[in-house]
């Protein structure tokens, strides 16, 4: 007894994939330098107080630092 399996080829890629690919916008395309990592530990509570305070504010705690930081320095 031998078994048959029919294959199909793979449907086409979407179009719009590929011109979404082809035609990012210059914003959108990846930094030339890669950023660094920042490291800190702080206080449990403390922590529990930024994220509830940036969940208030809809702001990644992230971007919040990273502006805090920029306005320190300038």
């Amino acid at each position: 007894m031998t078994k048959k399996i029919k294959m199909q080829a793979r449907p086409a890629k979407p179009d719009q994939a590929d011109h979404w690919v082809d035609n990012r916008a210059q914003s959108e395309q990846l930094p030339k330098l890669k950023p660094k990592r920042l490291t800190i530990d702080i206080d449990p509570e403390l922590h529990t107080r930024l994220k509830i305070h940036c969940a208030q504010k809809q702001v990644q705690i992230a971007d919040l630092l990273r502006k805090q930081i920029q306005s320190l320095l300038g």
